[in-house]
């Protein structure tokens, strides 16, 4: 049998994620040089993270990888711990899963770990126990991102005020 592919995200995907998250509260899409550099390197390790595990280990891990780096890093000037939210939605729902990103635990569990509060053991244990199967998102990035931000509007706009 074949071993099912995990399809990643991008550096360009990733900052897209965040330029739609601050424009819900007009804040600005940016970030520095460096962080940029800092960026490009966790989607890579992201992509060679648990590659010798099974497709759903490995969909588990590598997303909670993404959301605890992107929120713990703040690479962006605004919007990070919103952009790891969308980011690990969006991750999940292309590779067959789904997450209720406005779970209060998950919320929680973010917000410590954007401020050192909690580890990425701490955010995996949540992830393992609220993740579940759904059908696979065919359609491009883009779009699933853009209906990720637009079905969970007024929630990421209360979290970026």
């Amino acid at each position: 049998m074949a071993k099912k592919t995990i399809h990643h995200m991008d550096f360009d995907v990733l900052l897209d994620v965040n330029r739609e998250v601050v424009a819900l509260t007009g804040e600005p899409h940016e970030y520095s040089t460096a962080d940029g550099k800092k960026l490009a390197n966790l989607v890579k390790d992201v992509e060679q993270r648990a590659d010798n595990q099974e497709y759903e280990e490995a969909v588990a891990e590598k997303a909670t990888l993404l959301v605890y780096d992107v929120a713990r890093g703040q690479y962006f000037h605004a919007g990070n711990k919103r952009t790891a939210l969308v980011a690990g939605l969006a991750f999940l729902a292309k590779n067959g899963h789904s997450l209720d990103i406005e779970n209060a635990e998950f919320v929680s569990t973010v917000d410590k770990a954007g401020v050192a509060a909690a580890d990425l053991d701490d955010l995996y244990a949540v992830v393992r126990g609220l993740i579940s199967k759904a059908k696979s998102d065919r359609r491009g990035w883009e779009s699933i991102i853009k209906e990720a931000v637009d079905s969970h509007r007024d929630f990421l706009t209360k979290q970026g005020a």
